[in-house]
């Protein structure tokens, strides 16, 4: 287990393979791990792979014993970007890695397993051997640094990741039609330029020229110098993810432009029950039960990809997109029945959902807009909510045999639960172990406007709806509602007004966080320039003192002692 190395399709070690990709999480051959998707999928298209797990960055006698790729090096920091990864919101180192084994982050030599800015490491180390094989970047990390972005362990701004780490290309949002086609066009020779869903570096004008009537971003340079263009260069971003309606992005970073195209269509249906029929081993390699990430998630079953509540402080807008891809009923059926048979499994679906779970179904009548806000300030006409699609696939999930319980802790919009209530109360009496997880995040009619979340009325509202289910059932059952402290434009008043909140309704939660600067949201770029998206100042906490005040106040109104 010394050095970490998983080879598809047969896991037998070669010198040579197709495809080298290397992750900051371990490997585990399961589809919660985004590295495990891309692998298989390259894999099911006909390239041998090698994955190596968190490698000695370190040590240059690693590196001889990885395989040499035919054609390219895969590079991700695994399933979170490393920084946030490593670093509390307020710059404290944390102490555990839950995707590295036993949880432990560091190597024997005091490293770090997953090192800060991981891309850029890996990148670094692996050209010192692989000098002219292209090097591919991807995963969340890639996605929300892949313009200029701001660093909130460094406090300040960067470039982007693709240009500091001198790779070759990078693949943002969920790239499986993405790294197949690279993988085409580097076995045939051919030009990367123009790939949706990537980013390449572009150093010459006769280069840009190519390029048909981009979009340009605000500079590095010029956000340096006003740092409000943070913000217009996020919202320009965001406002080109939906893929048939989005422009080709330029945006100058000194010395040379990294040019992102747009994004790739997102999955079918069919294409989504193709990935999730292939042949994972949900409990290789042997060290997948030593890791804390494989135990929560090694019985939950993904059933659709991307979010439209499109909240500021969330990089789901920016790598899994607005749009809702679903998987179909017959494709979760099969995976739960295979899960079934696993020695593992003990009876208990510990979730069946998504991002947002009570989103599953739900789509837009007219293809989407330009940049979809779906449910902010309020819900649009235009999209379609099927009130049983959700109810009748857990329905049926329950009925499998082997199957015990099946519960939903991806968490509910609580918005679209009072739209779903039939629905809602299902999942209550019948899918939660008896507490259910909801994110109002705050009460405070201002701070949730800067966090586009619905109105603090509708979380009432919910709260009662809740409450009725319970007296109706005679159930003893809880919310989790998630809170986040010291969010831009939030302030010592509004969070005694959320003490206030939380004690008339006597709700005792400690499920409360601080704000974290989350590169390329539109919460970060706020923070970074402390202002909200009409240019009018908000109070924001300096980083030296973020999470101080505002959670000591909420502590004491939660336990009484103010």
């Amino acid at each position: 287990m010394e050095h970490l190395l998983y080879f598809l399709p047969d896991n037998k070690p070669k010198k040579e393979v197709d495809i080298l990709l290397i992750t900051g999480d371990v490997f585990i051959d399961h589809p919660s791990f985004g590295i495990a998707i891309i692998a298989r999928v390259l894999e099911a298209n006909g390239y041998s792979i090698c994955i190596a797990s968190q490698p000695e960055y370190f040590n240059k006698e690693y590196i001889n014993i990885l395989p040499t790729p035919k054609l390219f090096v895969g590079i991700s920091s695994g399933n979170l970007d490393s920084v946030v990864a490593n670093y509390s919101g307020n710059r404290n180192t944390r102490k555990e890695d839950s995707y590295c084994i036993d949880g432990n982050g560091l190597f024997a030599n005091g490293q770090k397993r997953r090192p800060d800015r991981a891309t850029i490491v890996y990148t670094s180390f692996i050209k010192q051997k692989f000098k002219e094989i292209p090097v591919v970047l991807g995963g969340l990390e890639a996605s929300i640094r892949r313009f200029s972005h701001y660093d909130f362990v460094q406090q300040k701004l960067r470039k982007s990741i693709l240009v500091d780490s001198k790779a070759d290309i990078l693949v943002y949002s969920m790239g499986e039609k993405a790294i197949v086609e690279i993988a085409k066009k580097i076995k045939e020779k051919e030009s990367l330029l123009g790939i949706k869903g990537t980013v390449i570096r572009c150093g010459k004008i006769d280069d840009q020229i190519l390029i048909q009537n981009p979009l340009n971003l605000p500079s590095f340079s010029e956000i340096e110098q006003n740092k409000d263009l943070l913000l217009t260069a996020t919202q320009l971003i965001e406002e080109n993810m939906v893929f048939d309606k989005a422009s080709i992005l330029i945006q100058n970073q000194t010395d040379i432009s990294v040019v992102s195209f747009p994004p790739q269509p997102p999955l079918t249906e069919d294409e989504m029950d193709f990935i999730y029929s292939l042949p994972f081993q949900k409990d290789k390699p042997d060290y997948c039960e030593r890791v804390p990430a494989w135990n929560m998630i090694k019985d939950s079953i993904t059933v659709h990809r991307g979010c439209y509540g499109k909240c500021s402080f969330c990089a789901i807008t920016s790598h899994q997109g607005s749009i809702i891809s679903k998987r179909s009923k017959k494709s979760v059926i099969d995976e739960v029945q295979k899960l079934v048979k696993t020695n593992f499994f003990k009876g208990t679906i510990t979730d069946l959902g998504g991002p947002t779970a009570n989103m599953y179904g739900t789509y837009c009548k007219i293809g989407y807009c330009k940049n979809p806000n779906c449910l902010y300030p309020e819900l649009c006409k235009n999209l379609i909510i099927d009130k049983n699609i959700y109810k009748n696939l857990l329905c049926e999930v329950k009925k499998i045999e082997g199957v015990k319980n099946v519960f939903v802790s991806s968490g509910l919009r609580h918005d679209l639960a009072l739209l779903k209530k039939e629905e809602t109360e299902f999942i209550i009496t019948n899918c939660t172990s008896g507490h259910l997880k909801i994110a109002p995040e705050h009460i405070n009619e201002k701070v949730l406007n800067l966090m586009c979340k619905p109105k603090n009325q509708v979380f009432i509202e919910f709260i009662e709806f809740f409450e009725e289910i319970k007296k109706k059932n005679h159930l003893k059952f809880y919310f989790l509602p998630y809170i986040i402290l010291s969010f831009p434009g939030s302030n010592e008043e509004s969070v005694k007004e959320l003490g206030n909140f939380l004690n008339k309704y006597n709700i005792r939660t400690y499920q409360y966080q601080d704000f974290t600067p989350v590169p390329q949201t539109m919460a970060t770029a706020m923070f970074y320039c402390g202002k909200d998206l009409s240019g009018k100042k908000i109070n924001t906490l300096s980083p030296s003192v973020l999470s101080n005040s505002q959670r000591e106040i909420l502590k004491k109104y939660l336990t009484g002692s103010k």
